[in-house]
């Protein structure tokens, strides 16, 4: 069974440090008049103050966190920093990704030797006064690290993105390579290390030859191939054909047309069940395959597949799965899926130009795209690849209306065609990460209109506005060519993703 990344949770333990005076007395470390300065009137604030922490975390953690047990400490006025309160705040600390702490004066050195002992990321909650500032100035300047939130608006988010960053870490990436392992013939833009994106991320990468892939298509004894003679593999099974036939059916009887055979429909969803079958045996939750690469055995043409099926499937299904080996854009992906809870769009992201008032044509896509929707031509950009899919919107809501054509004038290669314009002046985040794993691009956008549905092969795309055509360019060569499109704005979230990666961000 896949693994699939929507399932990873933050794991967050909350700590409440009390201080409880043995002594009656008013000073620096103690304000109050009356019963205030009462041993007893300290234990009840303190019970008190933890209750509420504790309703307050409860309330404003996201669905993304599983809330771990909350934990309870205290000092009193020696200021002594026994062991024994080290000891139970480590408790299942193997299990923790972040802790959440209470404290007041008197109680930072605590949270710094915390910090120091476990290197644990760890905040301040909010409204802590002072303890914040201080104390996340004290811990970060030791190479730690740690946070502190405005409010708890804030730190919701940060939850979010910091839950994402574990994503990345669980992500397992099938690579379907044939000449290159880290890059396609299309894709010289990809990680320049994929060693250092382990390192960096924690993003592990498994390796598939190509051939053994497609000779696992076939439905034939499955010690019979080619590429692995004697072996017994994972090819398609006359149970796997039932249910094949199955989502086929029901592809095609939920388009609002189809421009294609059914026969063809079938064989694209076999490579789509195939994969599957694969990324589980494998032990993988995110896909990529080359496409010049691929195309050029003839075995795409042979097998009458293309693989843009696959990764619309997979991705309106939580699976993260790329065009053209692009090892950036599926983490882009990985990423936009995380924060957003929708599936994401990838594709060729080019600046719209115009000459003597004509557009200067990008592949299948003109002017005449644009004419009978809208007049606008300042700062418009163009992203296309028939890899868009039915959960654009979000996971678990009802899916968009589509259709089904080939890629191929031949008739072969199912892709999903959804129209754009119907999403016309709705906001749009674009993100990839550059090629040396170190920097993030982050761009914001307004679809203008969709072009491509009636059409074959990659034409099928989305124009969109931005700020400053210009800025937006000569930041982008800086990253590559495919751009992840989410709807919606994450400026916020994925700058906060860059520093908790330690990535520079770069906003057009």
């Amino acid at each position: 069974m896949i693994q699939k990344l929507a399932d990873v949770k933050l794991n967050v333990r909350p700590i409440f440090i009390g201080l409880i005076h043995q002594y009656r007395y008013e000073g620096p470390c103690r304000f109050g008049q009356g019963e205030e300065l009462e041993k007893d009137y300290d234990i009840m604030a303190n019970m008190e103050l933890y209750k509420q922490f504790k309703e307050d975390v409860k309330k404003h953690m996201p669905e993304e966190v599983n809330l771990l047990e909350p934990i309870y400490v205290e000092r009193d006025d020696w200021f002594l920093s026994r062991e024994e309160m080290f000891e139970k705040m480590a408790e299942g600390i193997e299990n923790v990704d972040f802790y959440l702490f209470s404290f007041g004066i008197g109680r930072g050195d605590i949270y710094v030797e915390f910090a120091q002992r476990y290197h644990k990321p760890q905040a301040v909650m909010p409204y802590q006064c002072c303890e914040a500032a201080v104390n996340t100035s004290a811990v970060r300047n030791r190479g730690f690290e740690a946070y502190a939130y405005r409010n708890w608006e804030d730190l919701t988010v940060h939850m979010k993105v910091l839950r994402t960053r574990k994503v990345l870490a669980s992500t397992r990436v099938l690579l379907a390579s044939r000449f290159n392992s880290s890059r396609s013939y299309s894709s010289s833009d990809n990680f320049v290390d994929l060693n250092y994106v382990t390192e960096k991320l924690g993003v592990q990468f498994r390796y598939l030859n190509v051939h053994e892939l497609f000779d696992q298509l076939h439905m034939v004894d499955p010690a019979s191939n080619p590429t692995l003679p004697g072996r017994k593999a994972y090819n398609i099974t006359p149970e796997d054909m039932i249910e094949i036939e199955k989502i086929s059916d029901e592809l095609i009887a939920g388009a609002d047309e189809v421009r294609m055979e059914r026969d063809m429909v079938i064989s694209s969803v076999k490579a789509y069940y195939l994969v599957n079958k694969l990324l589980d045996v494998y032990g993988c939750n995110a896909f990529t395959i080359p496409c010049p690469d691929a195309c050029s055995t003839r075995r795409l043409n042979e097998e009458k597949i293309t693989f843009c099926l696959t990764h619309s499937l997979n991705n309106e299904n939580g699976i993260p799965s790329a065009c053209e080996f692009d090892i950036n854009a599926l983490l882009g992906m990985t990423v936009m899926e995380s924060l957003s809870h929708q599936a994401a769009y990838m594709g060729n992201t080019n600046a719209v130009m115009y000459k003597d008032g004509k557009m200067i044509p990008l592949q299948g896509f003109s002017d005449e795209d644009l004419k009978h929707i809208t007049d606008e031509r300042e700062n418009l950009y163009l992203t296309f690849h028939s890899t868009p899919n039915r959960n654009m919107h979000g996971y678990g809501k009802e899916k968009s209306s589509y259709g089904l054509a080939p890629f191929a004038y031949s008739g072969f290669g199912a892709t999903i065609r959804y129209d754009f314009s119907q999403d016309a002046g709705k906001e749009i985040t674009l993100m990839r990460f550059a090629p040396d794993a170190k920097r993030l691009f982050v761009g914001k956008g307004k679809v203008v209109a969709g072009s491509g549905y009636d059409r074959v092969n990659c034409d099928e795309g989305v124009f969109f506005a931005v700020e400053n055509q210009e800025d937006f360019f000569y930041k982008q060569i800086n990253f590559g060519n495919h751009m992840i499109i989410t709807f919606g704005n994450y400026v916020k979230e994925l700058q906060m993703l860059g520093e908790c990666l330690g990535m520079e961000v770069v906003t057009a």
